[in-house]
């Protein structure tokens, strides 16, 4: 008796279903094989139970899901087709919406109450009904591996949820080490969201679609690898990509190597932004953001880091220093922190590279202070940073992302509870206030502040005037008064809009900066999933509540000008 195989759809665009019809030749080779029971795609006529059951699309409604649990329940296989049923896919992206918008989104004012067709519920993968038994994922479906599955369904059990690599060329990328970012090729469904972000949103066009048809890839142009082509290592394509396809290089097993040699003197430069984002994942019970800090400075030690660091306080340092740099040089400057956006002059405006003061950076005057401080042979320093672009800094011994520092920690098995909070601290503490300053220094949302503290820092006319305006979303001039002259600045917080702007006579500014992370460090490419704008102010407010928001500048200004003064001769 021949196998009884059926083919069921869901809430999709019905792309993998049509792959299954477009077997062509294999069809008769397939039907001679298996007795179709049911293929709304391509036949009229339907039977209940089967052997093997097919399904396309994710659920939607309550109808769906007593549907599927029938199928489910008259199936002795059930194979979840395609990303909508496997994940959910693009059609989760309705359970941010109120389901009345949804429908008038798509309806307009048609009256649907009390038709069951509309009776909308969350958007769900298969298997957050019903129990899956295999997955064949893409978008669409590689028809080879359907066949595959099939064939191998009435002869020998299946490899489980095989990951077959049909119309791929994947050139060993499995393994690919050219760049601090990682793809897979076997991940991607070509949802060309990486495309999107890296070329619209950025204006950086570092990646690109290889090949034609269902052999298309995700790759970068001319397949020159990251580091060799317009990456700026922003990192956006791993924190965009929805499967996972891309990753950075992992250093865990790096730092576990540092920690073990106890000959290393090894610091920990922790950077609070970082743990904004992972600490659900971290392992702790414990909701207090700031109890959790720090008994992670406990279990840091207890793994046989020597010192732990706060990074906020050299943030400040930074400020000052390009204060600073302002008071003294009149010509247009760069300030911006991040290393990414000083990589994107470098590619993409090169002529402005004597402008960048690089020297100012928060980790620069860190490595220096540190190495002042500790005049060891075997100092070693680990990063725990929101932005993989450090990893492409080789003046740090190791670099950990927010997403790295929960696997640390795991293959210790180090549980974060049975380690003491109380007068725990960070070490090599400045002598600053460490407080949330508001719109930049501790948020990087904004960089306004950052600019207002720089000025105020070293000019020390605390009652100049600061007038702020804004030439379009997103695109903010400042314009200070002080007893030294006017200064200018400009903060560009779209990167798609900075060409227009870089074009202009940029001699008009004191200063210029610029962002390529969409809200700054809180959603840098080294966080965890940023999935809405509730949770970059979640982040936000577990900042404020660690540390204390600001109410004035003032005492913050006072005593980074004395901290600064004295150690600026060492850095």
């Amino acid at each position: 008796m021949k196998p009884r195989v059926a083919i069921f759809d869901f809430a999709s665009c019905e792309g993998c279903e049509l792959q299954i019809a477009n077997l062509e030749e294999q069809v008769a080779d397939l039907v001679q094989a298996v007795d179709i029971v049911s293929f709304r795609e391509v036949m009229k006529e339907h039977s209940g139970a089967c052997d093997i059951a097919f399904i396309e699309g994710s659920i939607q409604r309550p109808m769906d899901e007593e549907r599927i649990k029938k199928i489910r329940a008259n199936a002795k296989v059930l194979v979840a087709l395609g990303d909508c049923a496997c994940t959910g896919c693009v059609n989760k992206m309705r359970n941010e919406l109120p389901v009345d918008d949804a429908l008038r989104a798509v309806y307009g004012n048609a009256d649907v109450r009390g038709n069951e067709l509309f009776d909308l519920s969350q958007s769900r993968a298969i298997d957050e009904v019903v129990n899956v038994d295999f997955y064949i994922r893409g978008c669409p479906v590689r028809k080879e591996q359907v066949l595959y599955y099939v064939q191998r369904f009435f002869g020998m059990p299946p490899q489980k949820n095989l990951d077959l690599r049909f119309g791929i060329n994947a050139r060993g990328m499995d393994d690919d080490r050219r760049s601090i970012v990682n793809f897979d090729p076997n991940k991607c469904i070509m949802c060309r969201r990486c495309e999107v972000v890296c070329n619209e949103a950025l204006d950086v066009h570092a990646i690109a679609v290889a090949n034609k048809g269902f052999a298309s890839i995700m790759t970068t142009p001319f397949d020159i690898g990251m580091d060799n082509n317009k990456c700026i290592s922003c990192g956006q394509c791993l924190v965009n990509c929805p499967v996972g396809a891309y990753s950075e290089v992992s250093e865990v097993d790096k730092t576990l190597k540092l920690l073990e040699d106890r000959s290393n003197y090894v610091v920990f430069v922790i950077d609070p932004i970082a743990l904004t984002s992972c600490m659900d994942s971290l392992p702790t019970d414990e909701t207090n953001f700031g109890i959790v800090v720090r008994k992670l400075i406990s279990a840091l030690k207890a793994m046989k880091a020597k010192e732990v660091v706060d990074f906020t306080q050299f943030t400040y340092l930074s400020i000052a220093a390009q204060g600073e740099y302002i008071q003294n040089h009149r010509d247009a400057a760069f300030t911006s922190w991040c290393p990414s956006a000083s990589t994107y002059l470098e590619k993409f405006y090169p002529q402005y590279a004597k402008f960048m003061h690089k020297e100012s950076s928060p980790e620069n005057i860190m490595l220096k202070v540190l190495r002042k401080r500790h005049e060891v042979e075997n100092l070693k320093i680990v990063f725990v940073t929101p932005c993989i672009v450090h990893k492409s800094n080789g003046a740090f011994d190791a670099v950990l992302t927010s997403r790295e520092l929960p696997r640390l920690l795991a293959t210790k098995e180090m549980r974060l509870d049975f380690h003491p909070h109380l007068g725990v601290t960070f070490d090599c503490d400045l002598g600053m206030i460490q407080k949330f300053v508001s719109g930049g220094v501790s948020d990087y949302t904004y960089s306004l502040m950052i600019l207002k503290a720089a000025y105020l820092s070293k000019f020390k006319n605390l009652d100049a005037a600061l007038t702020i305006g804004s030439r379009e979303d997103f695109i903010h001039e400042l314009t200070f008064d002080s007893e030294l002259g006017v200064f200018n600045a400009l903060v560009i917080e779209d990167m798609s809009k900075l060409r227009k702007y870089l074009g202009e006579d940029i001699a008009k500014y004191n200063v210029i900066e610029f962002y390529p992370c969409f809200r700054g460090c809180l959603t840098g490419g080294g966080q965890c999933l940023t999935t809405s704008e509730d949770e970059v102010n979640r982040r936000r407010a577990r900042l404020k509540s660690y540390k204390g928001e600001m109410e004035s500048p003032y005492e913050f200004v006072s005593q980074l000008i004395s901290v600064y003064d004295k150690v600026k001769g060492g850095i």
